[in-house]
């Protein structure tokens, strides 16, 4: 049996290199791999980066679908069908929205993977593909699979390890893609697990793909203690409310912690109260926290989000110069996306404020596009100070700027290569990702 997995792009430009700051290893797709039988034959396409043979032969096609990647997804899915092959497709979308996924698929699986891809194989084998597999969400422990990376040789990749240490989310952000997913379910896989993945990959260089590392303290403090050894530099999610805990911080700088995103989303404590971020409203000094991290040598990337019905020109202004005086290694300035299936989109949908029910599958949407209807202020000004704040923040002025904080940004030789790096392709990244197309393929840049 040959077997196609497929990770699909937001969108192509022929004749233009794919955005660097977007090619990171699929490890969804990695671990499908690691979970197919050896006597099964395994082709990977990456659509950023590869030319998908449509013609050569295959027995089945696997597809990981994202929301932004949905529209170039089904393209895809669509091209193999018409030529008799069955497709199954995963992820988050399917996982939000699996009606829809379903239309492009023969088969869909529904949460996780793990627990069905087995029966998604075998089935194939028989031409007995059923249309839905699903798995429940549920906490307790993650079920280990060894990721196959194999399937990474000849990539342009960045230089970036990325390991899985747990799935899921136990906040409920209303907004959150994840938390829709999941449903506030948390699975972290065992302290032993997780040590020998990150001793098997080769880097140095890793991050933690999880979307709160940090959710449960007790056993991120034995992982860190676990892992040390290993002399690794790491990356991950936080929330601001880790830095209650000197003990949990003095463990992930002692681990090889080197940056941490936080998601501040808001200065606005109205705001954080509509997102569902009640635990970013609690009475304390960012400041303080901020130096915390910054007293470990741990660097900040700071997310924020603009677009609730609070939010004002004034509060983007706000913000950005928030983001500046604290010197954050790295910030995105970010609209808010209405993603299918979670509290934000059924809202706005039901008070008429979307501007395309399904944006994700209009032609001619772009990257950075507002695809609602804010309150106070037009949706093309909301998208336009976005960006001009990314364009400022990543300027040779204020990376220079920044380059000045020798606690942690610039701590040593090595964090000031990291720091310079990641700054230069972010700044790269934002001009080019700008106004790139949304599972649309085109002959030239507009």
């Amino acid at each position: 049996m040959k077997l196609t997995l497929i990770y699909p792009s937001m969108g192509k430009i022929l004749n233009e290199k794919y955005v660097k700051s977007w090619q990171m290893q699929p490890l969804s797709i990695a671990v499908i791999a690691g979970l197919t039988p050896n006597d099964i034959d395994i082709t990977f396409y990456d659509d950023r980066l590869d030319e998908i043979p449509y013609d050569d032969p295959t027995d089945l096609v696997a597809i990981s679908v994202e929301t932004y990647t949905a529209k170039r997804a089904y393209t895809i899915a669509d091209e193999y069908r018409k030529r008799g092959i069955p497709v199954v497709m995963g992820g988050m979308q399917a996982s939000l929205i699996p009606e829809e996924v379903s239309q492009h698929a023969d088969a869909t699986v529904v949460g996780d993977a793990e627990p069905v891809w087995q029966d998604v194989l075998e089935d194939a084998k028989n031409n007995q593909l059923q249309t839905y597999y699903r798995t429940p969400r549920k906490n307790g422990l993650l079920t280990h699979t060894r990721p196959d990376r194999t399937i990474y040789q000849d990539k342009n990749y960045l230089s970036l390890e990325l390991i899985e240490a747990g799935r899921g989310c136990p906040f409920a952000c209303d907004f959150c893609a994840i938390a829709g997913s999941y449903h506030q379910s948390y699975r972290m896989k065992t302290i032993d697990d997780i040590v020998n993945e990150v001793g098997r990959v080769d880097g140095k260089n890793l991050f933690f793909v999880d979307d709160n590392f940090i959710s449960k303290s007790r056993q991120t403090k034995e992982l860190c203690h676990a892992i040390a050894p290993l002399n690794k530099k790491w990356f991950s999610h936080g929330s601001i409310n880790m830095t209650n805990d000197d003990e949990l911080l003095d463990c992930l700088a002692k681990s090889g912690c080197a940056n941490i995103l936080i998601g501040f989303e808001s200065l606005n404590p109205k705001v954080l109260q509509a997102m569902g971020k009640s635990w970013n409203i609690a009475k304390r000094d960012y400041s303080e926290a901020i130096q915390k991290l910054r007293d470990r040598g741990i660097t900040i990337y700071a997310t924020f989000v603009f677009g609730y019905d609070d939010d004002t020109e004034d509060d983007i202004k706000r913000t950005f110069e928030f983001a500046v005086e604290q010197k954050f290694c790295m910030a995105a300035f970010n609209h808010l996306v209405p993603f299918p299936g979670t509290p934000l989109y059924d809202r706005l949908k039901k008070d008429d404020r979307l501007i395309n029910d399904k944006w994700w599958l209009t032609s001619g949407q772009t990257f950075g596009d507002v695809f609602f209807k804010p309150t106070k202020m037009s949706a093309e000004t909301l998208a336009q100070r976005c960006y001009e704040c990314r364009q400022e923040y990543y300027s040779y002025h204020s990376i220079f700027k920044r380059s000045l904080d020798f606690k942690a940004n610039c701590n040593g030789w090595y964090q000031s290569l990291i720091y310079f790096i990641t700054n230069h392709v972010s700044r790269k990244g934002i001009l080019q990702r700008q106004g790139w197309p949304i599972g649309d393929l085109i002959g030239s840049v507009g």
